[in-house]
């Protein structure tokens, strides 16, 4: 694997960050790519060096929250060896956005972060398919198309995330994460 440049590195991260700071402040649609060089204080050949355009910089961030989401420790195996089904995504993905409860509060349900949702959800399709193919491959999912579990899951799962958002977030993502499991498994369950 080739080791990234650390200027490389630093560069992206202040992009990056300017880009969530921006959309709390003004919303996704409303961001300009000089709005992001002012922020990060770089140049805007800079800028084009590493990102076409503010959406690829958008996806570069959401790629950030999708590797977050494969490394993220998993459960215990011996769960898993007892017939329960947990999805491993949820918590993680939960937690982070306890953690920066405001970019999603700034993007879900608003008009101005139909881009950001919709990465975001096919991020999280990516990861929740994944998890369900290595569920079927050991006979706990076999009853459904993976087509249709991983649309019921991630459904699921983002009508929480939206209400848990438009609750100000009253329960934690732990809690959070047990009441998706048992809405999301009740219908794969019957």
């Amino acid at each position: 694997m080739k080791s990234v440049d650390r200027r490389v590195q630093k560069t992206r991260a202040l992009l990056h960050e300017a880009l969530l700071d921006l959309i709390v402040e003004k919303g996704y649609e409303a961001i300009t790519v000089q709005d992001i060089i002012e922020r990060a204080n770089i140049g805007r050949s800079t800028f084009y060096f590493h990102f076409e355009d503010k959406e690829k910089l958008l996806r570069g961030c959401i790629d950030q929250l999708f590797h977050f989401l494969q490394i993220s420790p998993k459960s215990s195996s011996e769960e898993k060896l007892n017939g329960n089904i947990h999805f491993q995504f949820s918590l993680a993905m939960l937690q982070h956005v306890q953690s920066h409860r405001l970019i999603y509060t700034a993007v879900v349900g608003k008009q101005s972060g139909v881009v950001v949702l919709y990465h975001m959800k096919k991020m999280l399709k990516t990861v929740i398919s994944e998890e369900i193919d290595q569920l079927y491959e050991r006979d706990l999912l076999k009853k459904l198309p993976t087509g249709v579990l991983t649309a019921h899951i991630l459904g699921s799962f983002w009508t929480m995330l939206n209400w848990w958002m438009e609750q100000k977030t009253p329960y934690s993502a732990i809690q959070m994460d047990q009441m998706f499991h048992e809405i999301a498994l009740s219908g794969v369950r019957a």
